[in-house]
Order: structure tokens, then sequence, then C-alpha cells
């Protein structure tokens, strides 16, 4: 099979590997779409350390079921999507929908476990979604990056009419804006750095969009809460200032939801006076495996818009084009995908 193999830094290469060997109880996917995601990015580039090449990489996958063990035949034939947190089964947190926080568990797509960069591959059957008749292939294969933001909404909850704060204006953003405004939010204020990203947080579901590059967020904020916060606030870019925004701009005993991964080496000074006297809820957030089924519904209704999120496609040989397109980040892209077939 075409697989695209990552070999170090800045290293990726067109290769033709042996069909992925299945384990009991996995099956074996035609992937269809992929999501090119900027931990990718990271991982090639040498700027996030996920484990050591040689390794296919790619975590946001659908595609065809076209191998299965004789207990998971029903399976056969299934378009799905891939939940690619991989856990033991039995400990606490996989028990309790947490198989991410498994001691024992990985990620489908990192060391060790091949990824969606190929036209096959293997994963448990626990990790399959099937697709709902609607829905296509390439928005399956970029919903791992929006059922992340709407897990993280969901394990925090939303009040009806609460006002929230969205920091960060990309695919998460984008994600966060639409499931807080599925959740009734009362008014939805985004974050951005460039004037051409207005329209989209707008399209997405913000009512009140502020370019940081021209306007006093901290200002704007008060003005639009009348000078109480905001009650849910979110920070979706991970700087050293959308941390501390994050705390400052929340009301008393508001919910501070931390997803945008910082640079450790450019971490801010930690807010503990602000979180304890106005009683603020900080959570750190990453995967939730409860989404997936709620979300694939929001998605068939039209509540979440996935299908416009895909704004580029990639033929699976010109995965190192992709990887630099979201590396650069321009105003256009909000999610790109390669097809193994074409």
């Amino acid at each position: 099979m075409k697989a695209m193999l990552w070999e170090g830094r800045d290293q990726l290469r067109a290769v033709e590997l042996p069909m992925p060997v299945r384990k009991p109880g996995w099956v074996v996917l035609k992937v269809m779409s992929a999501g090119v995601c900027a931990t990718d990015a990271h991982i090639i580039r040498g700027t996030f350390d996920n484990g050591k090449p040689p390794h296919v990489l790619g975590h946001e996958i659908a595609g065809e079921v076209v191998e299965t063990d004789a207990e998971q035949a029903a399976w056969l034939g299934k378009r799905v999507v891939v939940e690619t947190a991989v856990g033991c089964g039995v400990c606490e947190h996989c028990r309790s929908g947490n198989k991410h926080l498994c001691a024992q568990g990985g990620e489908i797509g990192f060391p060790p476990y091949a990824g969606g960069y190929a036209q096959y591959v293997s994963v448990p059957c626990t990790c399959l979604h099937e697709l709902p008749p609607e829905m296509t292939y390439d928005e399956g294969g970029i919903l791992e990056a929006v059922a992340c933001p709407v897990g993280a909404i969901r394990r925090m909850g939303l009040a009806f009419g609460q006002t929230v704060l969205v920091q960060g204006a990309g695919v998460a953003g984008l994600s966060f804006l639409q499931a807080a405004r599925a959740c009734g939010a009362g008014k939805v204020i985004a974050t951005i750095t460039r004037e051409s990203k207005r329209a989209q947080a707008l399209r997405f579901g913000a009512d009140v969009v502020v370019n940081i590059a021209q306007e006093a967020l901290h200002e704007r904020v008060l003005a639009e809460t009348q000078g109480r916060g905001v009650d849910v606030s979110i920070d979706a870019a991970g700087a050293a200032q959308t941390l501390t925004d994050a705390v400052t701009l929340c009301a008393a005993q508001g919910r501070v939801l931390l997803y945008g991964l910082p640079d450790e080496h450019n971490l801010p000074p930690f807010p503990a006076k602000r979180i304890i006297m106005k009683q603020l809820t900080v959570l750190g957030v990453t995967n939730n495996e409860m989404t997936w089924e709620p979300l694939l519904g929001l998605v068939a209704r039209g509540t979440v818009n996935v299908r416009d999120m895909v704004t580029h496609r990639f033929a699976l040989e010109e995965l190192p084009q992709a990887i630099a397109l979201v590396s650069s980040r321009p105003p256009e892209l909000i999610k790109a995908v390669v097809h193994p077939w074409d």
C-alpha cells in the first residue's frame, strides 16, 4: 500500500508498505480522508516530541471497514470515523469514558500505532463510529479536530444564556464557537489577530469579534458584559497572554477552560490570587470519548457545520505541501485533508 513515512525532522517520504496486520478485536480500514493536524506539522518540523521516527502519522481518519474478525463482521463495509484514543479497557479511566488518560494507552497515528497517512490502517473496533449517510468522508476526516473542543464544552458544562469568550480562531476556536452556540450561550465573543478571519468567526457562531491587533480586548469585553466579565472563558490559542487573559476576563464564580497548548519556554505567571479571590473554576481538557455519538447527531442535523471547515484537499503524495500550508496558517485555511486514493 502507499503511505507517507515520517523519517525525521522535515523528512517525509512516499513509500510502499505491507498491508497492516490486524490484531484480534481490530479492523482494517481503507482510508478515504485524513485530516492534517497542526500537531503533526509540529512533530514533522521537530518542535513537538511525541514519539520517534520512522512512523506513519495521521490521527484524524475516516474510511471504509474492509477486514474484521468474525465477531466484528457487522462492521464490514461500513463508512466510519475513528476515535483514535486506545486504552487498556480495564483501568478506572477506560471504564469511566476517559481512555485518553489510560497509563497503558496511546493514540492511533502516534508511535507505536500507525496512522492514517496511508491507504490502509488498522484500528480497534471499539474506536469506530458509523458515519451518518449525509456525512462525507472529508467531514469524518476532520471530526477529531472538532470532537475535542465540543467534548471540552460538554465536560465543563454551559448554562443557557451565559456569556462566552473564545480566544483563538483556528479550527479549535471555530469549533468552540459552534459548541457554545449549540449549548445556548447568550453572547459569544471571539478574538482574532487578522482582520481576514472576522468573517469566519461570525459565520461559525460569534456575536462579537474583537481584533486584538487593533482593539483593547479588556475594554471591549468589559463593555460587552456590563463590566462583570464573561461566565465562561476559553483559551484555544495557548499563548502566554491568552492564558492570562482567559483568567483576568472571567467573571466572579466563572469558569476558565484551557485547551490551547502553551510553549513551555514562555509560560505566564500563574494568576493564583484572582482564581482564589474570584472563586474561579479552571479546567484543562483534551479528548472526550463520550462526545463522538452526540456530535455525529449534531453534524447530521446541521447544528454543527463541519463540511465548510474543509477548505483544502491534497493527494497523499502532497502531504509535504499540506504540512507547509498548515504551518504557514494562511487566513483562508481552516482545515486540510489528504485523500490516499487520489
